[in-house]
């Protein structure tokens, strides 16, 4: 039975208002306000509400009451004196509607029956009212299909992209689901009672079964870990992502639930992307240092010009055998020495200036450089070659690709050392389709084709894998003393060719270097060139040659020099500039001589703009490197490298004006 709400009725008065009839529980409350909490906050727990008129306004709190529960029996004592107002305003109240009754209080009176009923009444309709919101919900709800739970999980379990395996307590399979059969090549009839961990790698299974156990043990679910399973003895491959978790049997002994994926493929992926991380890591950086060494080398070639281009012009004026002339021409060797390594860091960044392509049949070059090295390596080396015949000929720079055959027979009598050993060199040629270019590195612009390629392997110490990845870069040594550029020279040159180079080797067991280049189908050998030593320097030469530089130190150098051999000099310090002079009177000159390098306009263009003008100039392009560069129209009439000695400027003239000059040399110049 319910609660009765007193409200402004002395709890008392209530027992003698339900005499002679059972009493039920009685709650009082002297605030009206307190009403809405009472029943808010107890939904239902009260039967009815009885409200004292003799304070208060009871209709105002009947109301509040029917608007939190509509089917709540309501019950208002009043004195008879005002009983029939109450009962008029519950008749014109309008929220207030259903079971409100105005009862007359008499002394000592007794109204037990009416109350009970009222409570009865409200009972009743709180049943009614739920008997039909549970029809309603069944009618409106939809019918729902509901599977045979064992066929369930059974399905779940066999289509499940992952493998499930139940174990015991002691680790025993005691079910497996089709994918775990999958994975190991195991179907369950066949590893029922078999121990889990037995299927993975000996070294695994410790760690495994310590893994299952602390699983088993702890709330907890740990991370994934990772193990190697295998399907037979040959196979220790798999990488097994594994879990496991608590379970029990029906009859409460303990045991484990394993979920494992095969990850092995995710892995070799992940493997690849790193690779190909690092490829592209390696080869960022190769490119940047070359892009260092390439402009370190230009403006270390143009102080060259100033300190060999003085020396050769003060070698003019000094006695022969003097002093003077000595200490000149130390000058002139250390500034050899120093251009031999600005060309190495040229080598390196791929931009070497000079370059004369021709056609290569490389196993006469192959022979040449074993007859020229073997006496210069240690004397316990043997020195070994196998050509193959009719090898394709390739197009290259015939000294360039000399100075790689030297690097790396040197490098390879170097790791042999004062030990017996052997170096063999083989020639050949191997045809590249896409898988075989897509291992090699995007260091190397590899593509499908034919190549030529000449292997140099030692009997040496052998470098790590760690120092194979360093080997080309520039100052890198295994040598306590070294700080050269050799190997990082060599793929600088490969780089330029369009071939690759790559280092096999084992510590203790040797190392092999194969190059790679393009080979040239259908290519001829070039006729020999004709013999240039002998210059003609008879008489003195005449006309005006405009000398475009940036540099102010290399116009003046080139422009005593040319003043030597008895041309007239104009200067100009860039492109624009050069093209007004020449604008104003082309005729005047006989030659230009043009930097490549220049701001506001480099030199392709400046040459462009000096042909439109007069395109029978003669123009000598004079810079340290030359880029992969195309010129529009007629191209150079020559090259001259920086830095340059008297003798060559001499020559590149005559080659480029077509008639042999002759100036007041001293032969101690060069």
């Amino acid at each position: 039975m319910g609660e009765v709400l007193l409200v402004n009725v002395e709890p008392n008065t209530a027992e003698l208002l339900f005499a002679p009839e059972p009493i039920p529980a009685l709650r009082s409350v002297q605030d009206p306000e307190m009403v809405k909490e009472e029943l808010t906050r107890r939904p239902r727990a009260v039967d009815l509400l009885v409200l004292g008129a003799s304070r208060g306004d009871p209709i105002r709190v009947a109301e509040d009451a029917r608007g939190i529960d509509q089917d709540l029996s309501i019950v208002i004592l009043a004195d008879p004196a005002r009983l029939e107002q109450i009962e008029r305003r519950v008749m014109y109240a309008p929220f207030l509607s259903g079971d409100v009754t105005c009862q007359s209080i008499a002394e000592n009176g007794s109204i037990g029956p009416v109350l009970n009923e009222a409570m009865t009444r409200t009972r009743q309709r709180r049943k009614h009212h739920d008997d039909v919101v549970a029809t309603l919900t069944r009618l409106e709800a939809p019918k729902v299909w509901q599977p045979n739970p064992k066929q369930y999980l059974d399905r779940i379990l066999d289509h499940a992209p992952i493998g499930v395996a139940v174990l015991d307590y002691s680790g025993e399979i005691r079910a497996w689901n089709r994918r775990a059969a999958t994975v190991f090549g195991a179907p369950e009839a066949t590893v029922l009672g078999a121990r889990f961990a037995d299927f993975f790698h000996p070294s695994d299974r410790k760690r495994l079964e310590d893994f299952i156990a602390e699983s088993a043990s702890n709330g907890d679910e740990p991370p994934p870990q990772i193990f190697r399973g295998h399907r037979d003895q040959d196979d220790d491959s798999r990488q097994l992502e594994v879990t496991a978790a608590a379970i029990s049997s029906r009859s409460g002994e303990p045991g484990a639930l394993v979920l494992f994926k095969d990850i092995t493929r995710e892995k070799e992926q992940e493997a690849e992307r790193q690779r190909i991380e690092t490829q592209m890591q390696r080869a960022q950086k190769l490119e940047s240092l070359g892009v260092l060494a390439g402009g370190i080398a230009h403006d270390f070639n143009n102080l060259l010009v100033g300190i060999v281009g003085n020396a050769d012009l003060a070698l003019l004026l000094a006695s022969a055998g003097s002093p003077i002339q000595k200490a000149l021409i130390k000058i002139k060797m250390a500034g050899g020495r120093a251009s031999e390594l600005t060309q190495q860091l040229l080598a390196y960044s791929g931009k070497k200036e000079g370059v004369q392509i021709e056609t290569i049949d490389l196993n006469p070059l192959v022979s040449e450089m074993k007859n020229l090295l073997e006496v210069s390596i240690s004397k316990y080396v043997s020195l070994d070659m196998v050509l193959s015949v009719d090898l394709p000929l390739v197009r290259g720079d015939l000294s360039q690709i000399g100075q790689v055959l030297m690097n790396l027979i040197t490098n390879a009598s170097e790791a042999i050392g004062e030990h017996p050993g052997s170096i063999m060199i083989a020639t050949g040629a191997v045809v590249l389709g896409s898988e075989e270019c897509a291992q090699w590195t995007t260091s190397w612009d590899v593509s499908e084709g034919v190549y030529v390629f000449i292997d140099v392997s030692d009997t040496g110490c052998g470098m790590s894998a760690s120092t194979c990845e360093q080997i080309f870069e520039p100052f890198f040594t295994t040598k306590a003393t070294g700080r050269g550029l050799g190997l990082a020279a060599v793929a600088g040159i490969i780089r330029s060719h369009r071939g690759a180079i790559e280092v096999h080797s084992e510590l203790d067991a040797g190392t092999t270097f194969r190059v790679l280049l393009p080979a040239a189908p259908g290519a001829r050998l070039d006729a020999p060139p004709a013999d240039t030593n002998e210059l003609n320097v008879e008489g003195h030469a005449e006309g005006t040659i405009l000398a475009v530089d940036d540099e102010q130190h290399v116009r003046d150098v080139l422009s005593e020099m040319l003043e030597t051999f008895g041309f007239e000099v104009e200067t100009a310090g860039d492109g624009i500039e050069a093209i007004d002079i020449f604008r104003e009177s082309p005729n005047e000159f006989c030659a230009v001589i043009l930097d490549m390098a220049m701001p506001k306009m480099g030199g392709a263009e400046t040459l462009r703009r000096l042909r439109e003008i007069r395109s029978d100039i003669p123009i000598i392009i004079c810079t340290g490197y030359i880029e992969d560069q195309t010129f529009e129209g007629t191209g150079p009439s020559a090259f001259l490298q920086k830095p340059f000695r008297l003798a060559t400027l001499m020559s590149k003239l005559e080659e480029a004006l077509g008639r042999s000059l002759s100036a007041p040399i001293d032969p101690s110049s060069g």
